[in-house]
């Protein structure tokens, strides 16, 4: 693979050109693409349909594959491992809280879906649960941490059952860019900052 890559390097950048046909092939190749371009210290530019885009291309109504792609882009392009992570991490989120605010839990009156069915008193969802008490950053049924990661992954049984399912590889930067391990600690470090997930995942670099 590091072979097709160093054929389009041009003033130690990997020069991808990209067109609708090649995208999805061209992420899939990601993680050789991330192992090539940091063993080297390269970045990525990108060419799509004979133009060169950015970030600031993501302003524009784009496909969603053409938006990873910009995105893979980008967080290679940054070398510090933890700005890269702060990257991915906050770029994630913000995809996440998107999808939150259609309100897929179905909250009324601070009781979710799932307890509406099971039990009406208990309010405040997965924030509250048996044996293990109230997250500390729920006030007032109001979130004041709104960092978490797994927080925001997360979906009970019940929005299963309705087809609603997210999982850490749903995301290009977070499939990619992650080994298993470090996955675990994205997906599962529940009522955790994001200041204290990342600090285990630099852990993890050094």
């Amino acid at each position: 693979m590091s072979n097709k890559y160093k054929k389009i390097v041009v003033n130690n950048e990997v020069v991808i050109r990209l067109d609708d046909e090649n995208i999805d092939y061209i992420i899939k190749d990601t993680k050789n693409l991330i192992k090539f371009c940091d063993k080297n210290n390269y970045n990525v530019s990108l060419i799509y349909n004979g133009k060169k885009i950015d970030e600031k291309y993501l302003k524009k109504d784009i496909k969603d594959n053409l938006r990873d792609m910009i995105t893979i882009m980008h967080a290679i392009n940054i070398k510090d491992k933890y700005k890269r992570y702060d990257y991915i991490y906050d770029t994630v989120c913000n995809y996440l809280d998107e999808k939150i605010k259609t309100n897929y839990c179905e909250f009324k009156d601070d009781v979710c879906l799932k307890y509406r069915i099971k039990n009406p008193n208990h309010k405040n969802g997965c924030c509250e649960c048996k044996g293990r008490g109230k997250c500390k950053y729920l006030i007032d049924s109001v979130c004041t941490m709104k960092s978490c990661m797994a927080c925001k992954l997360f979906t009970c049984h019940t929005l299963k059952k309705k087809g609603i399912n997210q999982n850490i590889n749903d995301f290009v930067l977070t499939k990619y860019f992650f080994n298993n391990k470090e996955k675990d600690i994205l997906q599962f470090s529940y009522w955790t900052p994001k200041e204290i997930v990342m600090e285990k995942l630099i852990k993890r670099v050094r």
